[in-house]
């Protein structure tokens, strides 16, 4: 049987060898999913999905013109009854429900502050900060749905490859990247593209942050939002006012805040500057789910 199995594991790498007739794909490719196919979670986080962790929470949140005080538009925020509290009291910009063992969260990703990706006509434009400009790209109104487990689960696996697109979602409803630019360019030069919030449009129009949130987090212990793993992201510091040591793969550290009383993981902005300061790397801690 070991010989066997042995006998297919290379069967499918000469496969995917031979099937690299563009050169996208090598032996190595091969491995990462063979080595996905393998792959066995470690532990699972109970996240509080009840009304429970705080009594005193409201039923579900409908407000259609919420607006933040940031200059920008004002945007519809829709949480239902059966959603935790710490998405009540820090999200906003999106609609949410818990559909079985899921959050379904869907956002136009429209920023409620000001930006220079906004056109002037819309009154919400504002300039660059010195030393930065815009790229070619304005902000377009998206319809993003992500589906994040409310019971994350911790892999050590090739599969938590973070990709670099939508790896989460914010407490204003805009997705995350990673620390990646997009291909043939240099994160360290695309960096000077970001708005007086550290956000930028890509060629579709999907306004996305990098790096530290400024209107969310500024080297402070801010809730920032959600991964699509289910595991949340805060500022630079934990609840204890100072830095914690992270992973050096995921950039997480097991914690235990207020929203999460039994323990999680938690992810946080890397405590550096400019580009540096990024949400996500190259991994998620646990397994994700979907961007549609």
């Amino acid at each position: 049987m070991l010989r066997l199995r042995s006998i297919l594991l290379i069967a499918v790498a000469v496969f995917m060898w031979n099937c690299d007739s563009s050169g996208g794909s090598d032996l190595s490719s091969a491995a990462v999913l063979l080595a996905a196919s393998q792959c066995t979670p470690t532990t699972t986080t109970t996240m509080p999905t009840t009304l429970t962790d705080n009594s005193s929470c409201p039923a579900a949140v409908n407000n259609a013109t919420d607006d933040l005080g940031f200059g920008g538009p004002t945007c519809v925020t829709s949480i239902a009854a059966e959603a935790p509290c710490w998405m009540k009291t820090n999200f906003h910009c999106v609609t949410v429900t818990v559909e079985g063992s899921n959050y379904v969260i869907t956002t136009t990703d429209r920023p409620p502050h000001k930006s220079a990706y906004y056109s002037v006509a819309s009154g919400y434009n504002e300039s660059m900060d010195s030393g930065f400009t815009t790229n070619p790209n304005t902000i377009l109104t998206q319809n993003i749905t992500m589906t994040i487990p409310t019971t994350p689960t911790v892999t050590d696996c090739s599969q938590s490859n973070a990709g670099s697109d939508s790896v989460g979602i914010s407490t204003l409803g805009i997705v995350i990247f990673n620390n990646q630019a997009a291909p043939g360019d240099s994160f360290a030069t695309e960096y000077y593209t970001m708005d007086q919030s550290q956000g930028h449009p890509q060629n579709t129009g999907k306004y996305h942050y990098h790096t530290e949130p400024y209107k969310i987090t500024t080297d402070d212990d801010n809730m920032v939002g959600l991964m699509l793993d289910g595991f949340p992201i805060y500022g630079k510091r934990n609840q204890s006012g100072t830095y914690p040591t992270l992973d050096s793969t995921t950039h997480t550290t097991s914690c235990t805040p207020t929203e999460f009383p039994d323990g999680t993981y938690c992810y946080h902005v890397e405590n550096q500057t400019g580009y540096n300061g990024y949400i996500i790397g190259s991994y998620f801690k646990g397994t994700p789910g979907s961007v549609d």
